[in-house]
């Protein structure tokens, strides 16, 4: 089974210029917990989460709308391609203990998102997967630090 045997292919996305109202209101519509950031040709340089926005505008009491997409983006995406194994992306979630992957075309642009979801109804069709997803959620559990950078305002305030 492939990725984009499962993906969702209707997905809400952002430019770095954005602001976190605007990801914030795209998950509402969507009702998602996740939104990719593209460039101009559609290509993927980041995810923002529900958790980091609220981290991000909790942690530094700013306003949503202040506060720019670049600013919590750190340095790309984790992603797979809309070919990729079901159990390969699998793998890529439980080692980076992340719920979603931006799925990518054969030219590198957003074609969809993967996620832990998405994988559970095929696990009644293909009992192999079932041990693999167990392991990802799994991973999940874990706690995981809190990594904020330090925003523009905050080194201009030095």
């Amino acid at each position: 089974m492939r990725v984009k045997d499962v993906m969702k292919t209707d997905v809400g996305f952002c430019s770095a210029e954005d602001n976190l109202m605007k990801t914030a209101e795209i998950m509402r519509r969507r009702d998602c917990g996740a939104v990719p950031i593209v460039d101009e040709e559609n290509r993927i340089v980041g995810m923002l989460t529900d958790r980091d926005i609220c981290l991000a505008v909790a942690a530094r009491n700013r306003k949503a709308s202040d506060v720019k997409c670049r600013e919590l983006i750190n340095g790309g995406a984790i992603v797979c391609a809309a070919d990729d194994k079901l159990e390969d992306a699998l793998g890529k979630m439980r080692k980076h203990r992340i719920e979603r992957l931006a799925a990518i075309g054969a030219g590198g642009e957003l074609v969809g998102i993967l996620s832990i979801g998405d994988v559970l109804p095929a696990v009644r069709r293909d009992k192999k997967l079932k041990k693999k997803v167990y392991a990802t959620l799994e991973k999940f559990s874990k706690p995981r630090p809190i990594m904020l950078r330090e925003s523009e305002s905050e080194k201009d305030e030095k």
